[in-house]
């Protein structure tokens, strides 16, 4: 009956000296898992056919908009910055690839309209300095945006 009380302080100090030692290394930071989608998107698109890359690249652009969101949260302003011209890149190959087999043309426009509207909604919670390259993007997603509007309804009379 004697050992129970010498095993009880046993564990009691032991767990203090465990607790006294120095933490665990934390874990190498990895990759942030939206990049690691947008890359995954990006090499799944050139697997797909010129008519299905428009939807990928409009998705792209969509996703590229979110990690910009996070990296102005986090205050990485330059970061976001190129995050949102990659976006307007991707939604200029995404206007492309639908006008050129004139498909996808509807869901690529919604994406990047939903694009657009979520970059101006960002615009309005970044400082005044940060806003014209967002208004700027918000500007040329909308000229796309017409353009495949217009190839769609086209203006032409018969």
């Amino acid at each position: 009956m004697r050992l129970a009380p010498q095993l009880a302080a046993m564990i009691v100090f032991g767990g203090l000296s465990l607790a006294q030692q120095a933490p665990a290394p934390a874990a190498p930071k990895t990759e942030n898992p939206a990049i690691l989608k947008i890359e995954a998107m990006k090499s799944n698109a050139e697997k797909k056919s010129s008519a299905d890359r428009a939807r990928v690249y409009s998705d792209i652009a969509r996703e590229l908009v979110e990690v910009a969101n996070q990296q102005f949260t986090d205050g990485e302003v330059d970061k976001a910055q190129s995050s949102i011209k990659d976006a307007v890149a991707y939604s200029e190959k995404s206007a492309v690839a639908a006008q050129e087999k004139g498909k996808k043309i509807k869901n690529t426009e919604i994406t990047l309209r939903e694009t657009a509207r979520r970059i101006d909604e960002l615009r309005r919670t970044v400082a005044a300095d940060d806003q014209p390259p967002l208004a700027a993007a918000v500007a040329r997603i909308d000229e796309l945006r017409r353009e495949l509007l217009a190839h769609m309804f086209g203006s032409e009379k018969k």
